[in-house]
């Protein structure tokens, strides 16, 4: 965690920076002390109360946690969750649904005041309340007075529309009757709570009086004043007319007129009518929504849970989904991504605003999804790529062809000889298949570590050979991809088509030591009283030994450090990670798939059309991920202590121990007792006369 970081959350929670912090959503900042007065909010796991906590940021983590009031120490403490998107029933529309009992009271008696009297004696339709109408409008000169009853309102809201015709109106008549004959009134007094109209936020339509309040008033309905009740009542006659944002004065007034009438009518003592007239409107200032547009990981989201809840039920029910997604890991994608993409295409003169891309982002442990980017305009609802394009994967299928030799032979280490000299296999229809190298060179007799680091296509496909193109089909199937995985001979350099999100959970399983976790998006679901509905456990299957798998991480740490993925560790020396990039034989499709100790994630880059877009997984996927970790705070990768792994020094020529003499040698792990015994014929260089003779 980063002072900056944390900053950056606050802000998109709509917490507001202060000298003083005295109330809930305030907080204070000196570089790196915090003081937050927590929200409250109702998690799946109970409700949090509203908490002051203290704390300082110390080299990159949190010190200090205390209650700021009582000094106690804290072990943990929660700020309340973004809202990042909702289901409505076909209409742009937010919603925060409330119960009657959610309402205080004397936003009910405002409400009643002001918009219908005889609200629990006439069955639908007023003519006491058409009669006052009709003689306002006749006797007065200015705005006309309607008669509609509140039920007339919930019916022409939720089922009619605005025309001023008379068939509306009597179509609005008769429906209302039939609603309070199938209907209790405080059942209908309740939908009207949750559908009535407040006004706009943009192209976005604020209805109910949740959202209202939290909306203009940064607080929950329950905690409203009985001038901020006035206030949102005195609003439904003209929402826009009577904004208090834009319209202070006529907001202002319109609202001294409700808390008037509720005096008039005895539900205001003169003392409480006084007191509240003179408070100020107390509307917070920042206007936007605590919501942030992330179509594609809501377009997962959604998917994930058609398992468990019809379309109605998501749309209706009032339903809680707590998500995996961390906002601030998100923003900062969406806009490493433009950026990126932006510099690429100008640098190798691509013509702008082809390439698209495709990236997530995921707990290396856990596989909980932390960003999700499906278009290269993140905000932009359509094809989703990271869930829909599936493509060619190319070379980032090599460590599980690496990882498939060690599990299934005891005879592979990464130190074993492969050869990568020319080879030609007959195919089905008769015709040869001929893999060739990306730099169109053979180079002879090599260890497998420096096949996986520079990516030898002819050495990967020679061991896929040796294992067996069906054991390595198998053993990639089950490692989590859904769906046949076909034993082509060329399937080790990467012929399979993969979406990003299913090359993600097949890297999940790299990441995290062996186990099979699918990535996620939920954890947990609530019904409409905050009670838990599912849990989404963390679900896992080993399909690899841990020792194999270390190997196999520490060969990808050589692909990042000296091999085809060295831009990232020249670019963040600091950080170690493990990765493959890859590449398809047409330069349709780029990819790089990598992990820290933190974090996962996979890029592809390339064109909707499949055209050849001349990018290789190093010069395009790859500077995607390094922009990206450049300004990602995350663990390194730390290989650790294994007390059945030894490290040897090894000859990267011969794939023996090195000697003294031996030019090119890096440290390689082996499970204890298979490292070779032999010393590489590394000789010195002999050196020449005075004389050159």
């Amino acid at each position: 965690m980063t002072a900056t970081r944390l900053r950056q959350e606050l802000e998109l929670l709509g917490y507001r920076k202060v000298v003083k912090a005295t109330r809930q959503g305030d907080y204070e900042n000196y570089k790196g002390s915090f003081f937050i007065h927590i929200r409250e909010f109702q998690f799946w796991d109970g409700e949090q109360e509203s908490l002051p906590v203290s704390f300082n940021i110390q080299s990159g983590r949190i010190a200090e946690l205390k209650n700021r009031d009582s000094g106690e120490t804290l072990q943990m403490a929660r700020l309340d969750p973004l809202l990042i998107g909702q289901f409505h029933p076909n209409r742009l529309e937010d919603r925060i649904l409330v119960h009657l009992d959610d309402v205080p009271e004397h936003f009910k008696q405002a409400l009643l005041t002001v918009e219908d009297r005889d609200f629990y004696e006439h069955s639908g339709v007023s003519p006491k309340a058409i009669m006052r109408a009709l003689w306002h409008n006749i006797t007065s000169d200015r705005r006309s007075q309607g008669g509609s009853t509140i039920t007339q309102q919930l019916v022409k809201n939720y089922f009619l529309t605005n025309d001023r015709t008379l068939w509306r109106k009597f179509k609005e008549a008769i429906m209302s009757v039939i609603l309070e004959i199938r209907y209790e009134k405080d059942d209908i007094l309740q939908a009207y709570y949750n559908e009535v109209y407040f006004g706009q936020d943009g192209g976005r339509a604020i209805h109910g009086v949740g959202l209202a309040s939290q909306y203009f008033f940064d607080k929950r309905v329950r905690d409203l004043t009985p001038a901020q009740s006035a206030l949102l009542v005195g609003m439904l006659k003209s929402p826009s007319g009577y904004n208090p944002r834009r319209k202070k004065e006529a907001a202002l007034k319109r609202r001294n007129q409700v808390l008037k009438l509720m005096h008039d009518q005895k539900f205001l003592t003169k003392q409480e009518y006084e007191q509240q007239r003179e408070t100020t409107l107390s509307v917070v200032n920042k206007p936007e929504l605590k919501l942030s547009r992330v179509p594609a990981f809501m377009d997962l989201v959604r998917r994930r849970l058609q398992d468990s809840y019809s379309e109605e039920e998501l749309k209706s029910e009032g339903l809680q989904i707590f998500t995996t997604l961390d906002p601030v890991m998100q923003r900062y994608t969406e806009e490493k991504v433009a950026s990126t993409l932006t510099r690429i295409e100008k640098s190798k003169g691509i013509e702008d605003d082809s390439l698209q891309t495709a990236v997530i982002i995921t707990s290396s442990q856990t596989g909980n999804i932390l960003a999700l980017v499906g278009d290269r305009y993140s905000d932009k609802a359509g094809f989703n790529r990271a869930i829909d394009a599936k493509r060619q994967i190319g070379s980032v299928i090599k460590p599980y062809v690496v990882l498939a030799a060690l599990e299934k032979s005891k005879q592979y280490d990464l130190a074993t000889i492969i050869s990568d000299e020319p080879l030609s296999l007959k195919q089905r229809d008769g015709t040869l298949w001929e893999p060739r190298n990306y730099d169109r060179e053979y180079h002879g007799q090599v260890p497998l570590f420096v096949a996986l680091m520079e990516s030898y296509n002819i050495a990967m496909a020679r061991l896929g050979q040796q294992v067996g193109i069906d054991t390595v089909a198998d053993f990639i199937e089950q490692a989590g991809v859904e769906g046949e995985v076909r034993a082509l001979d060329a399937l080790p350099l990467g012929v399979l088509e993969l979406t990003p999100i299913e090359l993600a959970g097949l890297y999940q399983s790299l990441a995290s030591g062996g186990l099979k976790i699918k990535p996620a998006a939920i954890t947990a679901v609530t019904d409409n009283q905050g009670e838990l509905l599912e849990r989404y456990p963390i679900d896992s299957v080993r399909i690899a030994s841990e020792l194999n798998t270390y190997l196999v991480k520490a060969g990808m740490q050589l692909v990042v450090e000296k091999g085809t993925a060295r831009y990232l560790h020249n670019q963040n020396p600091f950080t170690r990670f493990a990765g493959k990039t890859g590449t398809t034989n047409d330069l349709k499709d780029s990819w790089f798939a990598g992990f820290s100790g933190e974090h996962l994630a996979v890029v592809w880059v390339g064109r909707d059309d499949s055209q050849e877009a001349n990018i290789t997984g190093s010069s395009a996927a790859l500077p995607v991920f390094t922009d990206i970790f450049n300004g990602i705070p995350t663990e390194t990768l730390q290989l650790g202590y294994e007390e059945d792994i030894e490290w040897k020094l090894i000859d990267q020529d011969s794939g023996l121990l090195s000697n003294d003499y031996c030019e090119e040698s890096i440290e390689i792990p082996f499970i204890r007792g298979t490292a070779p015994t032999e010393e590489a014929p590394c000789q010195p260089e002999e050196e020449e006369s005075f004389f050159g003779l």
